[in-house]
């Protein structure tokens, strides 16, 4: 179904409020929405808007991912435990680490991997929960995980830079893409070509992988908590900004380049992005509230639509359907709202 041009605003089809933050959303490949929330619930909506409730966690779910098959959810949380949760809301423990914080988590749905920190260490697990590899420690604590597009390689972010593991060899001399300071989050370009991280500095780092080359981007207000990708021309979205900021990557690069900026004058602070999955469309959420599409264009000027007005909760997290019909956008305060972009505004 194609995604309709709204005018000016689309009210959400489903706006509802629970008792504790949004830290994460996704869909599964059905249109299940799944909401993660710090009192330890996933919140299944269904596609009528009907929510189950799930207490997936004893304390704050941290990470949320979709599953291997597509069909389920795989959530971490502050009671050391990694849950898988199927669509009808059954759960399972795939892992406990007492004591610990399971707070970043990757997916590989070509390799059929799931990896998850525990302290230093990265642990990869098979889809039934049955730890397949280790490594060794890390030189600190580890920020961000990030398989490439085939699963082949995963992406470590930490103090330091990155450390590049071979998820086959998992465990044995792993590669080395040193920066200083402090990597709070990592990702792959669509083409596996670049490995690019968020710091602490307010600041991009990344490095060509055949070479090692790096590059820097700077200038940003604040940290960057959300990346995302355009496919083509591989382009890196980011957060960080007081609008949508994206980097191509087609011919030289963005090195030495401005970006292009997408979204001025919407609201204060990007949040979070989300790619949509099949046109050149990003969603942004802001620090006050505010959600919005722009059209993402190189040679033109983009467009924004806007969808949510400000109402003072940030916008922790945003998900798009796998159809790109449905935009979730959670908030720091507990806020999800759920827009279908399918129907025309009334």
């Amino acid at each position: 179904m194609p995604l309709a041009e709204p005018p000016v605003r689309v009210p959400p089809s489903v706006e509802v409020t629970f008792g504790a933050g949004i830290t994460g959303a996704v869909f599964s490949e059905s249109g299940l929405l799944a909401a993660a929330v710090g009192d330890g619930t996933l919140q299944l909506v269904g596609l009528g808007g009907d929510t189950r409730t799930v207490q997936a966690h004893d304390g704050a779910v941290l990470c949320l991912a979709r599953d291997i098959d597509g069909r389920g959810f795989v959530t971490g949380g502050d009671d050391g435990r990694l849950v898988r949760t199927a669509n009808a809301g059954e759960t399972t423990e795939l892992m406990h680490a007492p004591g610990r914080q399971l707070d970043v988590l990757a997916v590989s749905r070509p390799w059929k991997m799931l990896a998850t920190v525990v302290g230093k260490e990265v642990r990869l697990l098979d889809a039934a929960g049955n730890v397949q590899a280790r490594t060794s420690a890390h030189p600190s604590t580890i920020y961000g995980l990030a398989f490439n597009p085939k699963g082949k390689r995963l992406a470590v972010a930490h103090y330091g830079g990155v450390t590049l593991w071979w998820t086959a060899t998992l465990g044995q001399t792993p590669s080395r893409l040193t920066w200083r300071g402090s990597h709070i989050g990592v990702s792959w370009s669509p083409d596996g070509t670049h490995v690019m991280t968020a710091m602490q500095e307010c600041e991009l780092h990344g490095w060509r992988v055949a070479d090692g080359n790096d590059l820097a981007m700077r200038g940003y207000a604040t940290k960057v908590r959300s990346l995302d990708w355009l496919a083509r021309p591989p382009t890196l979205v980011t957060s960080g900004a007081d609008c949508v900021v994206a980097w191509p990557f087609s011919g030289s690069g963005p090195q030495g380049k401005p970006p292009i900026e997408t979204g001025q004058g919407i609201g204060r602070l990007v949040t979070q992005v989300a790619v949509h999955p099949l046109r050149p469309l990003v969603a942004a959420g802001f620090d006050d509230g505010r959600v919005a599409v722009c059209e993402f264009s190189i040679d033109r000027e983009s467009r924004a639509v806007r969808l949510r007005p400000g109402d003072g909760q940030r916008i922790s997290s945003l998900a798009w359907s796998q159809d790109g019909t449905r935009l979730a956008a959670g908030t720091d305060g507990g806020t999800l709202a759920i827009f279908d972009l399918a129907v025309p505004p009334a």
